[in-house]
């Protein structure tokens, strides 16, 4: 049994594995496990640890390293992958990587998409023949609606909704029609410029936490995938610890 640590920026997901088979997932604030509140691992044979939030990455290593009395792993620039890069990588986020690796496993020999809509919506862009093609990175759903609140003096907060028509009759349904249509707008555009430029039919998937939301805006978003980065880290855990 393994357990694997993605620290995001508003959220940390710990998930266990048996093997490549995950059987257990807990969700936590990323702002309480910086203060050290993770869960007990119970018997582990491995650790590993993806962060994007830079401030956590070390205290929660040392829980962890505490707990466990194992050394866990920690995604970064140098880690073996089994994937190639078309992209800086000490400027990649490791759940991005994350996410790649889950990609290659889950969908082999496929040109894949990937929309990650979490705090931030990250595009990546699979290729069949193992190859991390780049991507692109915009701002994510409840992000853009928490900034037209704060940043206008009448507008309220709302949540995202589902994908409404332009011509809304109060204010709440407005903004979600308005920003359901940008995303919507935005995951199509990209998709198209991704085929003409690589000059392929690529599948279209959505993980994260927000996906289920944002699946719903974009026509072309073929499958939900919560767990691709989970599942990647496990796999590069193995992949740096092999017999």
């Amino acid at each position: 049994m393994i357990l694997t640590v993605i620290i995001g920026n508003t959220n940390t997901r710990c998930a266990w594995f048996s093997g490549r088979r995950q059987t257990k997932t807990l969700v936590l604030p990323t702002s309480a496990v910086g203060q050290g509140h993770l869960p007990r691992p119970g018997r582990v044979t491995g650790v590993a640890v993806a962060s994007v939030v830079a401030e956590v990455t070390n205290p929660a290593v040392d829980h962890l390293r505490g707990t466990t009395g194992l050394e866990p792993l920690v995604v970064g620039p140098r880690t073996g992958t089994g994937l190639r890069f078309n992209y800086r990588r000490k400027e990649l986020g490791a759940d991005r990587v994350c996410v790649a690796v889950g990609t290659a496993c889950s969908l082999p020999e496929r040109d894949v998409i990937v929309f990650d809509f979490g705090t931030a919506t990250t595009v990546n862009v699979i290729l069949r023949e193992g190859t991390f093609a780049g991507g692109a990175i915009l701002p994510g759903i409840q992000m853009g609606l928490d900034c037209l609140a704060r940043g206008t003096a009448g507008l309220p907060m709302v949540a995202p909704g589902r994908r409404l028509g332009p011509v809304q009759h109060n204010t709440r349904t407005a903004i979600q029609a308005g920003v359901s249509a940008l995303f919507a707008g935005g995951i199509e555009l990209i998709i198209s410029q991704v085929e003409h430029s690589l000059r392929r039919r690529f599948f279209v998937v959505a993980t994260g936490g927000a996906a289920v939301t944002a699946r719903r805006y974009g026509t072309r978003i073929r499958s939900l995938h919560p767990h691709l980065a989970s599942q990647g880290l496990a796999e590069i855990w193995y992949r740096n610890h092999r017999p």
